[in-house]
């Protein structure tokens, strides 16, 4: 069955600073132009000005994956697809496949270009036991050009040998943390079943984010509903990006396996005022040293 989930980090603060450090850079190389007594507290200035301006606008880097079970010749083979939405280039690209107990990891991928794909074959013998629903965790490891580390998760199912409807869910929410903190994400199991069920749960989250506890096995009885609740910490993720975080839950019932999932979505938060404020301390720097420049320049010819 496939399964699609696009991830998306987002780097930028403002559409308006994509063009400030060449407008400024030209401002201020202009006044060098007339005047050559000030050169290098200019260029000393737009130096400045570009670091500044620079760090308040990235990229984006946005991976969409996609999965799907073929049988072939040689038995099931888990096929695994990728394609860069982005624009700018993913490094060292790489599948790691998280299928009931076993884990699976992929061929590393150096570089994957603006609307390249990649994809990558596992083969799935001695993977699956009893019939049933079986959930497919694929985390997606990738840099970007200077080498930081980012991570795409991506939930899916697969029924094996038999198609089950589970009784269970799990929902979760929009939480917002700041990027030097942490905070608490719930997610709500529901057995709107008949019988009381033992489930096992497991959390995924991104490398960059670290959570409180990561897997636990829950009892609920029928037709009740369970909050669930951890604590979620910023490791090295960047402002603004956003994370998909899955608690993926299985169980036996009846000879079948069963298995559910519920995402979550981690916003990383930044007082974008404070950000863009120094910003624009600069610019308003860059174009007042050179008219004072130019001031006393001319204030001492008309002496």
């Amino acid at each position: 069955m496939p399964c699609r989930v696009s991830f998306s980090l987002v780097t930028d603060l403002s559409a308006l600073l994509v063009n400030c450090r060449e407008i400024i850079q030209s401002f201020v190389l202009a006044a060098v132009t007339g005047f050559g007594w000030p050169k290098s507290l200019l260029f000393a200035t737009a130096m400045i000005i570009s670091m500044n301006c620079t760090s308040a606008f990235g990229a984006h880097i946005t991976l969409a994956t996609d999965f799907s079970v073929s049988v072939k010749p040689e038995g099931l083979v888990l096929v695994v697809m990728a394609v860069n939405r982005g624009d700018v280039a993913a490094h060292d690209v790489q599948f790691e496949i998280i299928l009931d107990d076993k884990t699976l990891v992929g061929p590393l991928v150096k570089k994957l270009a603006v609307d390249e794909k990649t994809s990558a074959d596992f083969s799935l013998d001695d993977i699956f036991g009893i019939p049933g629903r079986y959930p497919v965790v694929i985390r997606t490891n990738y840099k970007d050009a200077n080498g930081y580390r980012f991570t795409a998760l991506t939930v899916g199912f697969y029924d094996y040998q038999s198609t089950v409807m589970p009784v269970a869910s799990i929902s979760g929410d929009v939480i917002k943390i700041p990027v030097d903190g942490k905070g608490r994400m719930s997610f709500v199991l529901r057995n709107d079943g008949r019988t009381g069920l033992k489930i096992d749960l497991a959390l995924f989250v991104p490398n960059e984010l670290s959570v409180s506890h990561e897997q636990s096995v829950i009892e609920i009885g029928p037709q009740q509903g369970q909050t669930l609740e951890y604590e979620v910490e910023n490791y090295s993720a960047l402002a603004d990006s956003r994370y998909q975080v899955s608690l993926v839950g299985r169980y036996e019932e009846n000879g079948k396996r069963f298995g559910i999932a519920g995402s979550a979505v981690v916003q990383i938060t930044d007082d974008v005022k404070a950000a863009v404020k120094p910003v624009w301390i600069w610019v308003l720097l860059g174009g007042f040293m050179p008219g004072v420049i130019i001031f006393m320049r001319l204030k001492k010819q008309w002496a």
